[in-house]
């Protein structure tokens, strides 16, 4: 039997192993996340052309071995600021037209008594399950007929539909979780039932509305599947297509200049992410409840 003493420090021993394991975990994990996206940026500062020429010795930053040449090359190059303004157009467009209209059906389908609309909310979730590529023809065969091919128009329709179906859900199953009380009370202090919900709920809803914010500009801002059928002529590209256009046309991808155009682009992803991070991490669980 171990006396008093003893089990004290060999629990103290147990707890310090504990910590040594779940930090030695938590770091190789760090790791593992972190290296892929540090290879990457080690690439876009490298002169390597092909993989062909990466080392171990490669993977160790060396100041004398660096070189911007990459982001010269995407910035004087190839019309880089052009395709970044057209992303942000279709992306924000997109993002702002669906989540005005998620909004709306989000509180509609949890507050109010709409005919058939356990069917709505059945068919949305199957609508969400199915994969977006799979309406490229669709969408590009209505497009070819209503002339609104290689336009704002047409690509900014096509990402608000499918921002407004997720969307939808989400703050649907957020509002449900908020007691009517509050609105109750609004009413009682003299607002309208409508003025209630966008007075009251809304704010309330900020989080998992920035949430849907933050996945729907992601969707148009990443999409190259239909943006690359709908548009057609360089002036309306994309990044994601961008992306693409820089890495073609030759025997061997420069991955250096590939890198550096995938660094690029994950900026303003980065900028958005970390400009609303206390909201994800809250909207993200909450929204996911039911």
């Amino acid at each position: 039997m171990l006396k008093i003493n003893d089990r004290g420090k060999y629990y103290r021993r147990l707890r310090i192993i504990k910590r040594i394991v779940s930090h030695l975990f938590l770091i190789l994990v760090v790791i593992f996340a972190v290296f892929p996206i540090y290879y990457v940026l080690l690439t876009s500062l490298s002169p390597l052309q092909n993989l062909a020429q990466v080392s171990l010795k490669t993977l160790i930053p060396n100041p004398a071995y660096l070189t911007t040449s990459n982001y010269r090359t995407i910035i004087y190059n190839y019309p880089f600021l052009l395709w970044l303004k057209n992303t942000l157009i279709y992306s924000s467009s997109a993002t702002l037209i669906g989540l005005l209209l998620a909004i709306t059906s989000g509180l509609a389908l949890s507050r109010f008594n709409i005919p058939l609309k356990r069917i709505i909310l059945y068919m949305m979730l199957i609508l969400s399950l199915f994969p977006f590529v799979i309406m490229v023809i669709p969408f590009y065969f209505m497009f070819a007929q209503l002339n609104l091919l290689n336009s704002y128009y047409g690509l900014i329709m096509a990402y608000s539909g499918g921002a407004v179906i997720f969307s939808s859900w989400l703050i649907k199953n957020y509002v449900d979780l908020i007691p009517k009380d509050y609105e109750e009370a609004a009413q009682l202090d003299g607002y309208t039932r409508t003025g209630a919900l966008f007075r009251v709920l809304v704010p309330i809803a900020r989080p998992v509305i920035i949430f849907a914010l933050v996945i729907s500009f992601m969707g148009p801002y990443t999409d190259y599947a239909l943006a690359g059928q709908i548009l057609t002529s360089p002036s309306m590209y994309t990044m994601a297509i961008g992306l693409y256009y820089v890495s073609q046309g030759t025997v061997s991808m420069n991955y250096g200049t590939y890198s550096a155009f995938s660094i690029l682009m994950g900026i303003p992803i980065f900028l958005l992410f970390f400009a609303f991070q206390r909201y994800l991490v809250s909207g993200f669980s909450i929204s996911m409840y039911k």
